[in-house]
């Protein structure tokens, strides 16, 4: 038989019902190419680099030189600051830091990286994003939408070494929070909007205009029942109208700039499409009649705010008229439209509704909650277990193996249970990770009569394995007396499951072993810990026999056996 794996052997932790999420990494001053920045120390702060440390209490200046970092005399690849310090440099503005800054070079030009806890990335991006200018549901509702995208759309950088950046391609922030954002942060800690299972692409903006935008209309792979164009009432008191006056010559610059190919004799823009909202989705640039060249309305907007400026063109709902070389574009609406209206969620908070009822108004459909929700199960009963997984195809695999997994682990064990078992099979990792809260090296979660497990494919031939595991740990939880010392209800699962890891010669007497599973030691800690529970359960089995074993567990252990 199989020995058990040290990730089998970690189900008997359980759930962690809130896991650390990793840090998230963040560029600061994307847009600006620095090759020098002043550090000034605010508190303790300390500088690293691979030949040694430094404790710093002085301001110190650091220089990109080439593809390496220079400071107070030392040269390096890459340097690590950690503490309370600002950073400051020309044309850019100042960062309060509190977490860990790692600095690096390429071709004359810093990169800056911070590492932010999730929550403090949720808070920075809500004062960026707010300014703290808002009611306080209003608040709270946005600091739900910030961080279900980023949970989203993590790694978004991946291939350049981070998650975001500190623009609105990814999310703006400011690291100096106001107490009106942290608080809100602080009261939806944790909680995400779910679409399917998986964290709901959470856009926002700053102004729908009175009618939000569908998803799709903007970005075609983003189709999702939640994030649908509906009327915004409350946007509608609170909306602007906006005007803006271009000259034809501008617009020239800006298109060449972004390499956007328009007639060389044109002089009419008209507005050939819109989406199902009324937005502009294809402009036509022609000379007089002619039908012209098309040219999407996002790639314009795009192009002329980074040549004119972002508040040239607000959003892409508006007219355009032409006048004396000039083209007129009368609009409303700030952003793209989709998701939640940060305009209209202050009205409703102002007018008393709860975050919970903003996030329902924006993203119908959606639930909320800190594990996936919104799991659309295919189920299939059978007289020993209830099957529920997405992909129907799985059920053929899963189904037989579920059988032979559960009729194994009542005939090695003897024991039956009082409630019909469920196995959850998810489709991805990724699913799998959100719905439990396990990292993902874990490959099955119990709980009470409910199995969540890793998907078919995934697993392949630790499939059955693992399942026999977590049946052996149900039937055990199930018919454990309820002062069943923890060492000898895990080192039973162990032991049943066979050939268990070898346990060193010195012994761990049973509160050591409780104390390590408790507190999550090590790996080998961890196993050790198990290995050293079965080494006590296997004895118990040769010196009474199988039966005590599960008379003990029933019943509880006497004084000897405990000891």
């Amino acid at each position: 038989m199989k020995q058990v794996t040290l990730a089998v052997i970690l189900l008997l932790l359980g759930g962690f019902s809130d896991a650390q999420q990793p840090d998230v990494r963040v560029q600061l001053w994307t847009l600006f190419q620095l090759s020098q920045i002043e550090l000034q120390p605010a508190g303790k702060t300390n500088l690293a680099w691979s030949d040694g440390s430094i404790l710093q209490g002085k301001p110190t200046s650091i220089r990109a030189h080439g593809d390496t970092v220079e400071f107070s005399g030392h040269s390096a690849a890459k340097l690590v600051v950690s503490g309370d310090f600002r950073i400051t440099a020309a044309r850019a503005p100042a960062q309060h830091i509190h977490s860990k800054v790692e600095v690096s070079a390429k071709n004359g030009v810093l990169q800056v990286i911070a590492s932010l806890p999730v929550e403090e990335y949720v808070a920075v991006v809500l004062q960026g994003e707010t300014a703290g200018n808002m009611p306080p549901d209003a608040l709270r509702a946005l600091a739900v939408s910030i961080r279900s995208y980023t949970s989203r759309f993590r790694e978004r950088h991946k291939e350049d070494g981070f998650d975001f950046c500190d623009t609105t391609h990814c999310q703006f922030l400011r690291l100096d929070v106001q107490p009106d954002v942290s608080a809100a942060v602080k009261a939806t800690v944790g909680a995400l909007l779910w679409d399917r299972g998986r964290p709901l692409a959470a856009y926002y903006h700053k102004d729908c205009g009175g009618q939000t935008e569908a998803a799709a209309a903007v970005w075609p792979d983003q189709q999702s029942e939640a994030l649908i164009s509906h009327a915004d009432s409350y946007c509608v008191r609170m909306t602007q109208p906006w005007r803006s006056e271009i000259a034809q010559a501008d617009i020239e610059r800006a298109m060449n700039r972004a390499r956007l190919q328009i007639p060389t004799r044109w002089n009419r823009i008209n507005v050939s499409a819109r989406t199902p909202s009324g937005r502009t989705k294809t402009l036509q640039f022609s000379l007089g009649n002619s039908s012209g060249v098309p040219l999407s309305a996002s790639s314009f907007r795009f192009a002329v705010g980074r040549a004119l400026g972002w508040n040239t063109l607000k959003s892409d709902w508006y007219d355009v008229s032409t006048q004396a070389g000039h083209f007129i574009f009368n609009g409303r609406g700030v952003g793209h439209g989709v998701g939640l209206c940060q305009t209209g969620a202050a009205e409703m908070a102002r007018q008393g509704k709860g975050y919970r009822e903003i996030l329902e108004f924006y993203y119908p459909t959606a639930a909320l909650g800190r594990s996936a929700q919104g799991i659309r199960w295919t189920v299939t009963h059978d007289e020993a277990f209830e099957l529920h997984v997405v992909n129907s195809s799985d059920t053929t695999t899963a189904r037989p193996t579920v059988r032979s997994a559960l009729d194994w682990a009542r005939q090695i064990s003897g024991l039956s249970l009082s409630q019909l078992p469920v196995v959850e099979v998810y489709p991805t990792v990724a699913m799998f990770r959100d719905a439990t809260g396990e990292p993902g090296w874990v490959a099955a979660s119990t709980r009470r009569e409910r199995i969540r497990i890793q998907p078919v494919s995934v697993l392949q031939g630790r499939f059955e394995s693992v399942l026999r595991h977590e049946f052996l740990h149900m039937l055990v939880e199930n018919n454990a007396k309820a002062n069943t010392p923890l060492w000898f209800r895990e080192g039973l699962v162990v032991y049943l499951g066979g050939d268990p890891p070898t346990a060193a010669e010195i012994e761990m007497t049973s509160e050591q072993i409780e104390q390590i599973i408790n507190s999550r030691s090590s790996q080998a800690d961890l196993r050790q810990a198990y290995a050293q529970a079965a080494a006590f359960v296997g004895r118990i089995d040769r010196e009474h026999g199988r039966g005590k074993l599960i008379e003990y567990l029933r019943s509880g252990l006497p004084a000897e056996s405990s000891n």
